[in-house]
């Protein structure tokens, strides 16, 4: 990892710790089919349209994440 990506990262820790989390909580939620909220358990084979629309909302926040994670780190100015 090159020095200025290593920078950005700690400068942006917020957003890193969760571009990286969101993935793996999705892994979590798609192999054991319960996808955990403040509301209650939402299991896939219970109720899947609500279980698959929350999967598709949290992979849309997942990808946004780190598209903004990307695209800041191109932005800022070179040193």
């Amino acid at each position: 990892m090159n020095d200025r990506l290593a920078q950005h990262i700690l400068h942006n820790w917020p957003l890193a710790i969760i571009a990286a989390g969101l993935p793996l909580y999705l892994l979590v939620v798609l192999l054991k089919g319960v996808f955990y909220t403040n509301q209650g358990r939402i299991y896939r084979a219970e109720t899947p349209g609500r279980y698959w629309s929350w999967v598709l909302g949290f992979t849309i926040l997942s990808i946004l994440c780190i598209s903004v994670l990307i695209v800041t780190y191109y932005l800022t100015p070179q040193r």
